[in-house]
């Protein structure tokens, strides 16, 4: 099991029970982490495909076609996918912050006031 697959096993057991502030900032964590795991892979993959394709300049079959261009063209969808999952990975740090902003006063009143007094009025399934 490679590294991608640890990671994302440690993202599926992230689940939103209990105190769900931690939970979302781990998981924000967590898959921002697989995205730049993942962005390094498809970076060096790119790299690697198209000097393997420019290799082929001089081939017998690929005589009067430019080589060069033709890999940088298959390589671009490569880099195209590593801009996807740099994407991701802001999308995964937008997500904790806005959790942060919506849900600011209740986390700031939670942190000035005695957790006692909340929890026994309380009886949800997760908690702040």
């Amino acid at each position: 099991m490679g590294s991608g697959q640890a990671r994302l096993d440690q993202i599926a057991c992230i689940e939103f029970h209990g105190k769900v502030p931690s939970k979302i900032a781990a998981y924000a964590t967590a898959t921002q982490l697989f995205a730049h795991d993942l962005a390094r892979e498809l970076d060096a993959a790119a790299n690697a495909a198209e000097n393997a394709m420019r290799q082929l300049k001089g081939h017998p079959l690929l005589m009067g076609i430019d080589v060069r261009a033709r890999a940088w063209r298959v390589a671009r969808e490569l880099n195209d996918a590593r801009e996807l999952v740099l994407g991701i990975s802001a999308e995964a740090v937008k997500f904790n912050v806005q959790f942060r902003q919506e849900f600011l006063e209740a986390l700031e009143a939670l942190s000035k006031r005695e957790r006692d007094t909340k929890s026994k009025d309380y009886k949800g399934k997760v908690d702040l």
